[in-house]
């Protein structure tokens, strides 16, 4: 196996630490030196070669392959068995309409969510549960900030070049979870979209606005009114670019979903009811019309943990939620 990417030499491991900072491939944290061991153990865990071409973004003439994608998944801090999870989100980030280019030089600053559905959930350690969008989980950190990484120093999207964030956010260190797909008796993410429930699945989704739905009201219709209403505070409008294939996320929490499932609410149901209301033309100055195709472009997604009654809304920039199978070597 021989690598083409370029080979700096440090005297120490702490040499090469600091080394990192100096080539400018960091993202301000220390990242872990990619040895040529390193980086082969990432390329075999996935049965992949290094050349092996995972996408481009043609609007930068960037050829993005497996080698340099190991790379950064070294210096993230991944385990060989993250990576074809890594190789996952990439291939998808890389998809046309999820739109590489726009999504991570956007003056907004664009974050992306890696969702995880399917067996490698549990066989690698992503987690889905209490606290799943923070600190804590190495396997959700890792694949989330390697993803960034290749961002960074694949895509060439440093601060203040091609990333023109005005201000940028903490998403865009890391930010990737698992669907809780056994906390409720509902059809999980990826066989919604079409896979089967023993298919490992990645979506990832730009995210533009992360909203906080708190409502402790006992009736569905109560946390579902506050639901949509909250979405409609900044609104969705149509891009004809994306089209019909635009959707936002819904992360729907323990106490939600209990409730919704005792008055025998399904993710189907929850979608139906919820899109007329997001599509509804616009009431006030403060209450955006949400738009979207079809009920299918709500996608719902169980996870976090107990106590709070609490759901999130994930809205996109201007860019098609994509999805793509992991493939273990």
């Amino acid at each position: 196996m021989t690598f083409s990417s370029d080979e700096h030499v440090f005297d120490t491991f702490e040499d090469a630490l600091e080394g990192q900072f100096d080539l400018g491939v960091t993202d301000g944290l220390p990242v872990i030196p990619p040895t040529p061991e390193r980086v082969r153990a990432m390329l075999d865990a996935a049965g992949i070669a290094p050349d092996a071409v995972l996408g481009e973004v043609p609007t930068r003439d960037v050829i993005v392959t497996a080698e340099k994608v190991a790379c950064n998944a070294v210096m993230a801090g991944c385990l060989p068995e993250y990576f074809p999870v890594v190789v996952a989100s990439v291939r998808a980030v890389l998809q046309p309409k999820a739109n590489a280019h726009s999504t991570t030089a956007t003056l907004a600053g664009a974050a992306h969510a890696v969702i995880v559905n399917g067996p490698v959930r549990h066989e690698i350690g992503v987690h889905g549960g209490q606290a799943a969008f923070g600190p804590g989980f190495r396997a959700n950190a890792t694949i989330g900030r390697a993803l960034r990484l290749v961002i960074r120093n694949v895509f060439r999207t440093v601060p203040g070049v091609l990333d023109r964030a005005s201000f940028s956010w903490p998403l865009r260190y890391s930010f990737c979870f698992a669907e809780d797909q056994e906390s409720t008796g509902w059809t999980p993410l990826h066989v919604q979209l079409g896979y089967d429930l023993d298919d490992s699945l990645v979506t990832v989704q730009s995210v533009m606005r992360l909203f906080q739905i708190t409502e402790f009201a006992p009736g569905c219709e109560d946390i579902l009114t506050t639901t949509y209403e909250i979405a409609r505070h900044m609104g969705l409008q149509r891009d004809d670019w994306a089209g019909d294939e635009r959707s936002v996320v819904l992360v729907i929490g323990p106490e939600h979903s209990r409730r919704l499932i005792a008055e025998g609410w399904t993710k189907e149901s929850v979608a139906e009811w919820l899109w007329p209301r997001l599509n509804a033309d616009t009431i006030g100055k403060y209450d955006q019309k949400v738009t979207l195709a079809s009920p299918a472009n709500i996608l719902i997604v169980t996870a976090g943990g107990p106590g709070i009654a609490q759901s999130w809304w994930l809205i996109p920039h201007l860019a098609v939620a994509a999805s793509e199978k992991v493939v273990q070597g």
